[in-house]
């Protein structure tokens, strides 16, 4: 499934050096919805059923919760 960053709600990044993650403030989310990558679609991984959370894949990599309720696992 893929998804733009304004159908996501981004929690935390992913360092590129998979040591952990740093949390996403609100002024870093807007910039993913409305800067260069809004058009961008991330590539989305379940991470977690019971908590609803995924990996959002593209040039960095996210952990999100989807806007919406409904959850596709493909």
């Amino acid at each position: 499934m893929k998804k733009k960053p304004h159908e996501l709600e981004f929690i935390s990044q992913i360092n590129r050096d998979g040591s952990g993650t740093v949390p996403v403030d609100e002024e870093m989310a807007t910039g993913l919805v409305t800067g260069l990558s809004a058009d961008n679609k991330y590539k989305i991984l379940c991470l977690s059923i019971s908590e609803k959370t995924f990996i959002a894949c593209g040039f960095n990599s996210y952990v999100v919760k989807l806007k919406n309720d409904h959850i596709q696992i493909n």
